[in-house]
């Protein structure tokens, strides 16, 4: 019997002090139900993440930056001119095989890089000599932006040996 009125005390303190709701029957006013955990959407949205490589820009400055760029476009067997940046420069590949020839690659090697669509990759050290070409049978479009100080020069271009 001793245990029966714990129990019920207990019980009587729990709805009391809102531990417990009481029955909304009862005159009780219902706890707050808690939202649906559901994260939001987007709709009519698709997003592609971009693959990255080693590099990168990573500084911190005072200077105001801007962010330029430009698409651009390599028919079959067309090249850039040499050239190098002279700012932090970063290409976005949207389609076919772009193919870079420098000093130093993104990684310091001399020689060839590939890049197809959907590869994002940060170019070799500013003033880095480098032009880039299509050898395949399709058109190569790309995105490539600079990260610099307004009207600064972004790009030095040499004619293309032949």
């Amino acid at each position: 019997m001793k245990r029966m009125s714990v129990v019920a005390v207990v019980a009587a303190g729990l709805v009391a002090g809102s531990w417990i709701p009481a029955p909304a029957q009862y005159g009780a006013t219902p706890g707050a139900q808690a939202q649906e955990n559901v994260p939001l959407q987007d709709k009519g949205v698709k997003a592609m993440n971009l693959v990255t490589s080693t590099g990168g820009f990573s500084a911190r400055t005072d200077l105001p930056l801007v962010l330029t760029g430009q698409k651009v476009q390599i028919e079959p067997g067309g090249e850039t001119a040499r050239q190098r940046f002279l700012v932090p420069a970063f290409v976005y590949v949207l389609d076919g095989v772009l193919t870079a020839d420098s000093e130093a690659g993104a990684t310091g090697v001399k020689g060839l890089q590939y890049y197809a669509g959907g590869q994002a990759v940060a170019l070799p050290p500013t003033g880095t000599w480098l032009h880039f070409y299509n050898s395949g049978q399709e058109a190569v479009t790309y995105i490539l932006l600079f990260v610099g100080t307004p009207g600064a020069t972004t790009v030095q271009k040499v004619a293309p040996t032949e």
